[in-house]
């Protein structure tokens, strides 16, 4: 399977990422939990190819861009989670 490959599958992966953000912005807690397991099987696809030995610098380098936008972006789902969980705290 080809690095060109791996690098899409992050791609797809930050998609969801974002998918998943508006997800949790919209409390659609549901929708978050459906986006999360697919986006789980994309990145266990690309762990799986990423097996194979170090890529080129360039694409080395898109993936670690692609890698930091998904921790940062899950970050921002994890602090809206942790406000929704609060406020359901708050009502138990």
């Amino acid at each position: 399977m080809s690095q060109n490959r791996i690098v899409e599958i992050y791609s797809e992966a930050l998609e969801l990422t974002g998918r998943m953000f508006d997800a949790a912005r919209a409390s659609d807690w549901d929708g978050l939990v459906k986006l999360e397991q697919a986006r789980d099987r994309l990145i266990e696809q690309a762990r799986v190819l990423d097996a194979e030995p170090p890529q080129a610098g360039d694409i080395r380098a898109r993936k670690r861009e692609l890698l930091q936008q998904i921790l940062e972006r899950d970050e921002e789902i994890r602090a809206l989670t942790q406000d929704w969980m609060r406020e359901l705290r708050d009502i138990l």
